[in-house]
Order: C-alpha cells, then sequence, then structure tokens
C-alpha cells in the first residue's frame, strides 16, 4: 500500500548555540549542520526507512537548494513528485539550545498550487494514504482532501502548524494527529481538560503527541495512553515529522492504531537522542 505525502520542502541550516538570545545579543554557534527538510519531507524520509512504499510531493526553486533535495529523496529510495518553480526552494533556519530545545524559523520560497495536485491525480488513486499538513497553501490541502476522498485513500491529517482554517478539513480526516497545545487549538480546551474533551469530541481517530510523556491515542471513544521511554535529549527538530511518518508507514502495513502508535512513540524517542533531523530517524530494525 503506497503512502503519498505532500509538504514543504526545502533546505535547513542547524545552528547550535549554550542559550537562545536575550533581546540584543550575538551568540557564537557551536556548530553548523545543513540538510534538507521540511514537515512532510521529514515524514517521508521516516516513513521510507519503516519500508513503507513512499511517494513525496513537493515543489522546489530552479536552484541548487532544490538539485539538493530531491538528490536525497532519491538516495532514501523516496519516489519524488518534485515541481520546479520559478521561486527560491523554501528555506528553515533551526537553532538548538543546550538543552536540545529548538526554534525554527521558515522561509516558505517555492509552493504548490491546486492545479499541481490536480497533475498528481494518478498518484491518489494508487495510494491508500495520504499525510498532509497545513503547512501548505489552504487550496492545495483542499484539492489533496477532495482527491483522497475520491479516490477512497484515508486522509490522516497532521495539523502542524495549526491554522484557523483547518477546522474545517477535520471531520473528513481519518486521523488526526495533533501535538498537545495544536488539540488544544482544535478541542477549544485546557491541557488539563484534554483527556476529557477528547473522549467527548466526535473524531473517530486521534493521536495526541504530548513529548516526553509520550501520547494518547483516542479510537472509538476509547483512549489510550502511550508512555515514552526515558532518554537523554540531544535535539528535539523534526521529532514529531518522525512519530507521523512511522505511524503512517506501519498503519499502511496494517499495523492497529495503539500498535503503530506505540513504536512511533519509540521511534520519536530515539530520533530526539540524535542530532539533526534525517540522520535521526530510525530505521525499521531499530523499531519494529
Amino acid at each position: 500500500m503506497k503512502l503519498l505525502i505532500i509538504g514543504l520542502c526545502g533546505q535547513s541550516v542547524f545552528l547550535r548555540v549554550p542559550h537562545f538570545h536575550a533581546p540584543g545579543e550575538t551568540l557564537h554557534a557551536e556548530s553548523l549542520f545543513s540538510e534538507p527538510g521540511g514537515k512532510g519531507y521529514n515524514q517521508a524520509v521516516a516513513a521510507r526507512r519503516m519500508g513503507a512504499e513512499t511517494v513525496f510531493a513537493g515543489a522546489v526553486g530552479r536552484d541548487a537548494e532544490g538539485v539538493l533535495c530531491e538528490a536525497r529523496l532519491t538516495e532514501e529510495g523516496i519516489t519524488s513528485c518534485l515541481i520546479r518553480k520559478p521561486e527560491r526552494t523554501a528555506y528553515a533556519s533551526i537553532l538548538t539550545d543546550g538543552r536540545g530545545e529548538n526554534r525554527v524559523t521558515v522561509f516558505p520560497g517555492a509552493r504548490l498550487t491546486a492545479a499541481d495536485i490536480r497533475g498528481l491525480e494518478g498518484r491518489f488513486a494508487e495510494a491508500g494514504m495520504v499525510l498532509l499538513t497545513p503547512e501548505i497553501p489552504e487550496e492545495v490541502f483542499a484539492e489533496a482532501m477532495a482527491l483522497a476522498k475520491k479516490h477512497g485513500v484515508r486522509a490522516v491529517v497532521n495539523p502542524a502548524p495549526f491554522f484557523p482554517w483547518v477546522r474545517k478539513y477535520l471531520d473528513s480526516a481519518w486521523l488526526l494527529t495533533p501535538n498537545g497545545s495544536e488539540a488544544g487549538a482544535m478541542l477549544d480546551c485546557t491541557p488539563e481538560d484534554l483527556p476529557r474533551a477528547l473522549a467527548a469530541s466526535r473524531y473517530p481517530r486521534v493521536v495526541v503527541t504530548l513529548g516526553g510523556e509520550g501520547a494518547l491515542c483516542l479510537e472509538d471513544g476509547v483512549i489510550t495512553k502511550i508512555p515514552a521511554p526515558s532518554v537523554t535529549v540531544r535535539d528535539t527538530t523534526g521529532a514529531g515529522d518522525c512519530l507521523n511518518g512511522v505511524l503512517c508507514a506501519l498503519l499502511s502495513e496494517g499495523y492497529s492504531l495503539t500498535e503503530a502508535a506505540g513504536k512511533a512513540v519509540l521511534a520519536a524517542s530515539l530520533s530526539v537522542t540524535r542530532p539533526h533531523v534525517l540522520d535521526g530517524m530510525p530505521r525499521r530494525e531499530e523499531i519494529v
């Protein structure tokens, strides 16, 4: 069963600093590293490393960064549906402090259009699942959801970052995968009230990621708490992307939601013990 992922794709630069900036402060970075990235891009790598037949669609510029993005997809064994645009390829700057926490700034760069998605209808026809985030424009998101419905494809929505416009699409999703703050915005509740609000929600399947506390898994009105192993955190960047990619890969393979979520939490926990994003994504033999 093929997994189709549509998302932002670009180049990322990582700078490690002892602490985050105070106003007006200049810091010297302890290290510099760059690699391709973007939520959907990272998710595709995580899914492919679990063995999923993965197709990634995104937009890049006609520049060196776009070439690097495509080359890494090929290296990972991911089917590339990158569409070249006249704009620059997206770029992200990630600061990581001494505790492993991060601050991310993104220049969106080249963007997909609804017409681009219509041109990928054949990919929807052969997919069993599609993973989407609001990192893509709403018109693109809407077209992807419509094609998923047309072809009977299970749509997984990772509402990150959370934009109010995504609310109108949540009822059409087969599975929702917010983090704690996104779930609060989605359900209009406080963190303390999240379990009750989740149980009372109208959504059939939700996996709420809670960082070092694991996840809450809702299916058919039943909530299962999934703990995370205790690890030494080195870099949290991309942990949520790792979890989503692994989760969808294992669901596509036939794992139950709670089984897939448990292994996805383990994968994300392993990823934060390693620097950067793609290099930190675990491989199948470490998880399954």
